[in-house]
């Protein structure tokens, strides 16, 4: 892996708060929601809900995530891909997952204190960079 670029991508990750998530329905149907998401240094992405909403079970029954991070202006783009497996956190590693998460992500947490409430963490098989700031339009994997 490209260090330089691999560092970009992280700083780029670091600086953002929200993601797209896109997972698959009982019916093997895309559906997606906005997610608050830290990653570490290895790009693991952790991410937090509760068991009694839909996409618990849905990510139970298929693993395979897929997130986007766009840059949140019009020019230039500037957004990462990234595809991976979901898995559920015991207790003890969730809670050290949540201390994590709120040293990267201050964002308010809406989920978080419910009885319910879970962590999952996505190890990443793909992760893909596009970056059109030197107004070409360049895109890079990072794992493929």
């Amino acid at each position: 892996m490209d260090q330089n670029l691999a560092q970009t991508v992280r700083e780029f990750l670091n600086n953002h708060r929200k993601a797209i998530f896109a997972i698959n329905d009982d019916a093997g149907l895309p559906t997606t929601s906005l997610m608050l998401y830290a990653i570490d240094d290895e790009f693991n992405v952790y991410f937090g809900t509760r068991r009694g909403f839909g996409k618990y079970q849905h990510i139970l029954k298929n693993p395979t995530i897929s997130l986007s991070v766009m840059e949140e202006q019009i020019d230039p783009l500037k957004v990462t891909d990234i595809r991976g497996s979901a898995e559920e956190l015991s207790h003890e590693e969730g809670e050290i997952a949540q201390a994590f998460f709120k040293t990267k992500n201050q964002s308010k947490y809406y989920v978080e204190g419910a009885d319910d409430f879970v962590m999952f963490k996505i190890v990443p098989h793909l992760i893909r960079f596009a970056d059109a700031s030197s107004g070409e339009l360049k895109i890079v994997n990072l794992l493929a």
